[in-house]
């Protein structure tokens, strides 16, 4: 692969930010950081741009990528909610399209939004076939179980076994957990630990029902948590005490869940995060906070230390966005989908402004030019070609509000 380089960039390091800072990439990694030029066949001046590590969307069920939300909640669990949601008819109108074609639509709905790596909660028989296909990256080593009650679906086998492996292997073990209100469920933490699941391996999604004494075990265990705010509110009107997830030093991460439940977007799942903040706790959460969620939090999380940081030696994925002025973290966090300039992945340009169309072609990404809310901009792949068949499949010109992208139907 071809050295290239980014300049003049306001570029958030694992050691800070450093101004006017140039970043050279060679064989998919970060060669080299400094504030001096640095010469390279291929270079593009960006002019102040803040550039950032690639954003981890530390939770999404990526086949579930569908809109509108379905529900009539609030919900004492996750269980009533999947019954609506398997016999509305935007269920099975999403049902008429082929599953690969989901896990494309899911892939671009988070490189849109400048995520380069995806926690998709699937067993792995259903996802792994379609990993390659993606536009970004999917965790592609961990194991699991859907959740911890009783009723929970049959996603992997024992707790024990499934936790043993990921400590034996080093990679995450993912569950749902603590998801509603039931007198099964607010148990679940205790039920996790007795069963030999909780551990500095565990991620732990949802955790509405978190108390106190669950969260200072959470913590003395060295698990990490993901907060899905948006999607918490739409089915439970609740979300976690995330004030207090923070204050007993939980390793904290951001995800979006299905846009049949939750956020639009990593973007929007940030802002409103912000939001909620403020209005339960009447303090504002930090823009730093946030930008940690979704980069070493959740590198640190998934056990990938070449992720989530941009430092010499890790893996050139990389966000790009415009600079609006204040701080760089509250460019990433406040940023809008045309504020992202460039999403790169393994060190390959995957999205973009038309502008860097050349980066593209001098590296020998085959890219297609389409219009996202009205900005030129080339991406990787065949995204109106998608798009049109998934409106061939349901009969009409389906349109995402999290691909907001012009195509002729």
């Amino acid at each position: 692969m071809k050295k290239w380089v980014i300049s003049d960039a306001i570029v958030i390091t694992s050691d800070g930010v450093v101004e006017s800072g140039s970043v050279s990439v060679a064989n998919g990694k970060v060669a080299q950081i400094s504030t001096d030029d640095i010469s390279g066949a291929i270079r593009i001046d960006v002019q102040g741009a803040v550039l950032s590590p690639g954003l981890i969307n530390a939770h999404d069920h990526l086949l579930g990528t569908y809109y509108p939300k379905v529900g009539n909640g609030p919900y004492e669990n996750w269980l009533p909610w999947d019954n609506d949601l398997k016999s509305s008819p935007i269920y099975r109108e999403r049902q008429q399209i082929e599953n690969a074609d989901l896990y494309l639509l899911g892939g671009y709905r988070n490189l849109l939004s400048g995520v380069t790596t995806v926690s998709d909660h699937i067993p792995h028989f259903v996802g792994d076939p379609y990993y390659d296909t993606l536009p970004m990256k999917a965790v592609r080593e961990f194991t699991m179980a859907h959740s911890i009650a009783s009723f929970a679906l049959a996603w992997g086998g024992e707790i024990h076994t499934e936790y043993q492996a990921a400590v034996d292997k080093k990679i995450p073990f993912v569950t749902h957990i603590s998801e509603g209100f039931d007198a099964e469920t607010v148990q679940d933490v205790k039920v996790l630990n007795r069963q030999g699941g909780l551990g500095e391996y565990s991620v732990l999604i949802h955790g509405i029902a978190f108390s106190k004494s669950d969260m200072e075990l959470i913590s003395e265990k060295g698990a990490s948590t993901v907060w899905c705010p948006d999607s918490n509110m739409y089915m439970f009107n609740e979300t976690t005490d995330i004030k207090m997830q923070i204050e007993s030093g939980i390793n904290v991460t951001l995800g979006t869940d299905s846009p049949m439940s939750g956020g639009l977007n990593l973007l929007t799942e940030m802002k409103f995060a912000k939001k909620l903040y403020k209005s339960m706790y009447g303090e504002e959460l930090s823009d730093e906070m946030i930008f940690k969620m979704v980069s070493s939090n959740s590198a640190k999380a998934f056990h990938n230390s070449l992720i989530g940081s941009i430092k010499e030696g890790n893996t050139a994925d990389f966000t790009l966005v415009r600079d609006r002025g204040g701080s760089p973290h509250n460019s990433i966090v406040d940023a809008r989908m045309r504020d992202i300039l460039l999403v790169v992945v393994d060190g390959l340009p995957a999205y973009g402004d038309l502008e860097f169309a050349h980066v593209f072609e001098s590296l020998g990404v085959d890219y297609q030019e389409i219009v996202v809310d009205g900005v030129d901009k080339v991406v990787t792949g065949d995204l109106i070609g998608l798009l049109k068949r998934i409106s061939r499949a349901v009969g009409f010109k389906k349109e995402f509000p999290f691909l907001p992208v012009d195509f002729d139907f």
